[in-house]
């Protein structure tokens, strides 16, 4: 019994050395770059990466047979309500949600656009009833300001929907004279 205790005190004492060791390996390492940033005249590194926010709601449109023959939805609600999310949280509920199209691609068609699902969620109502969910995203800010073309377009790359807004501004761009299908 004696010998055990002695065994938990000489693991105790090593993991307490270790634990020093490392924090004054820390600690010089720290004043380290203290002091290389201060030769640059620099206070700290710069490890705060500014986040991008987005502020969504997510809406849902239930179908059954009937009403898809008559073109009308019953049941609208809404999922999430001017949620403000990061890009982790926004692919997540892009990937959830089976977005996969924008309402339109050229941006200078609709000032908002918004992204839905193609696919009807297969869950317990659309195996037992019939019902057929859509869901569909509205961004309602980017980092402060109402989405812009640039933005809706990183918002396409993160969820990983196809929408190419660049290629209308480099048509804009290559045109010469008048438009004349306006």
């Amino acid at each position: 019994m004696k010998q055990d205790t002695l065994d938990r005190e000489k693991q105790r004492a090593a993991l307490e050395h270790n634990s020093r060791e490392a924090q004054a390996k820390d600690d010089l390492k720290a004043a380290k770059d203290q002091e290389f940033y201060a030769r640059l005249g620099l206070t700290d590194p710069d490890t705060d990466t500014p986040e991008d926010t987005f502020v969504i709601s997510i809406h849902c449109e239930h179908w059954t047979h009937q009403e898809l023959e008559a073109g009308e939805a019953n049941t609208q609600e809404t999922e999430l309500d001017h949620v403000t999310v990061d890009a982790v949280d926004l692919v997540r509920h892009g990937r959830d949600y089976g977005l996969s199209e924008p309402s339109c691609t050229d941006p200078r068609m609709s000032p908002d656009i918004w992204f839905r699902s193609t696919y009807a969620r297969e869950d317990r109502a659309y195996f037992e009833q019939g019902v057929q969910k859509y869901y569909s995203l509205h961004v309602h800010d980017v980092n402060g300001h109402p989405p812009e073309p640039a933005d809706y377009q990183r918002i396409a790359n993160l969820i990983n929907v196809r929408f190419d807004h660049q290629a209308f501004q480099s048509q804009e761009a290559k045109q010469e004279g008048p438009d004349l299908c306006l």
